[in-house]
């Protein structure tokens, strides 16, 4: 059972209207006692139920089912976990994050935001170890100073010097210095981020924000009603991410062109939503139709799919989040994830179960496409994508589930309790 806490905040909701359990339990026709087993969250809780509840403590049902999902529990425990000089009430964790996950969520980022400024010290260390610009930066400011040194000691040690001579020492001073500060200067230059790229590491692009916020679902593009340049405009995206911006938009409207949503549903749901008979009636590549599927509208009878992308580096180049698990922004996550083992075996489909430490489980489908396919003797460049979901039982019939590979896996080793991994690349910091 995925633990996403709606108990605690069907707690919080029915002390706040001052409910007692057993009047709430009443109105919506459920035992006491299994109001309790659900607001210790120790019962799952959706469909009808869930709805009632909602309607009588006059909240929206997302309100109650969406935000401090498993992978946010996580990421704040990483954070006390690399943070144990300040005390943490960690076995209240999961109460505050049903009952401030604003807060919850502030953690993660302000956690999310240090890892990458601690990759960005690495890379800059290393940027300096091997940049040729900076050596030769670093040998002319030397050279600058020995000379500056020099000049000044001359003129030190000689207070009666010629006054030609002195003014020649004095103009060579002043040009010395002018280098040197130049130099310095081009070495700020070179390696310094802007406000504006500093900002970008530290929030969502544009773009992300109105992406999350529509669920990946674009209704105005999937009915032709708005363009790529249109929302660019609307959203007022800044110059250095209109690129990417409108490389993405163009991707969802080529992708709503030649993948209708309608037609396309039709079809899915007569094929089980299998992502390789699709590709087969629709005669495209695989990554496409992973895509399409990750960008459904957001309803209870269609299965929710999070998409993974990324580079062979491991670089997160696309991604939509599951609120029960949590995908990589920065780095890699798992390295036996199906999406990192596809680069093996390029052009190959990999269907696979992945059973997490917590105990939730998802299907998933994998492949590795070529961005190009090289020149002889030249290999081409790969990227894979993953599409993942928890909805498999509406999918896969339960006989089938046995013949699948079902990996165990982690969301990454620092956070993954699984000790005897032969995988394993990092400590282990929740112990």
């Amino acid at each position: 059972m995925s633990r996403t806490l709606i108990g605690t905040r069907i707690r919080e909701r029915r002390r706040a209207k001052k409910k007692s359990q057993s009047g709430l339990a009443r109105e919506v026709g459920i035992s006491a006692s299994y109001l309790n087993l659900i607001e210790h969250n120790r019962r799952g809780i959706a469909g009808k139920t869930l709805l009632a509840i909602a309607k009588s403590l006059e909240i929206n049902p997302r309100d109650l089912s969406e935000g401090a999902d498993q992978g946010l529990i996580d990421k704040v425990k990483e954070a006390i976990a690399k943070n144990r000089h300040i005390p943490s009430e960690v076995e209240r964790l999961e109460e505050f994050i049903g009952r401030f996950p604003g807060f919850a969520r502030l953690i993660e980022r302000l956690f999310d935001l240090g890892q990458q400024q601690d990759q960005n010290l690495q890379a800059l260390s290393d940027k300096m170890n091997s940049d040729p610009f900076f050596a030769e930066a670093i040998h002319l400011m030397l050279s600058n100073i020995t000379t500056i040194r020099s000049t000044a000691d001359i003129l030190q040690k000689n207070p009666h010097i010629d006054q030609n001579l002195h003014t020649k020492f004095l103009s060579n001073l002043l040009k010395e210095s002018e280098r040197l500060s130049q130099t310095a200067s081009g070495i700020l230059e070179h390696f310094e981020q802007t406000h504006s790229q500093q900002d970008k590491l530290a929030d969502q692009t544009t773009l992300d924000t109105y992406l999350e916020s529509n669920h990946f679902h674009l209704e105005i593009m999937e009915t032709g009603d708005a363009s790529a340049t249109d929302i660019i405009e609307e959203l007022e995206i800044e110059t250095e991410e209109q690129k990417n911006a409108l490389m993405i938009l163009r991707e969802y409207e080529t992708m709503a062109k030649t993948l209708p949503l309608q037609n396309f549903l039709n079809k899915a749901e007569q094929l089980k939503y299998a992502p390789l008979e699709l590709a087969a009636y629709y005669k495209t590549d695989l990554r496409s139709i992973f895509y399409r599927l990750a960008h459904l509208p957001e309803k209870s009878t269609l299965p929710n799919w999070g998409l993974l992308e990324c580079d062979g580096s491991g670089a997160v180049l696309y991604r939509k989040q599951l609120t029960t698990l949590s995908l990589p922004r920065f780095g890699s996550a798992c390295p036996l994830w199906p999406i990192y083992r596809s680069f093996s075996q390029p052009m190959q489909p990999i269907c696979a179960l992945l059973d997490m430490p917590t105990g939730e489980r998802f299907l998933t489908y994998a492949v590795a496409q070529f961005n190009d396919l090289g020149s002889l003797g030249v290999p081409g460049t790969l990227k894979a994508s993953m599409i993942i979901t928890q909805d498999y039982d509406q999918l896969i019939a339960k006989t089938a589930l046995t013949s699948l590979p079902q990996l165990s896996v982690g969301l990454q080793c620092s956070v993954c309790p699984k000790q005897e991994c032969t995988a394993r690349r990092a400590t282990y910091i929740l112990g």
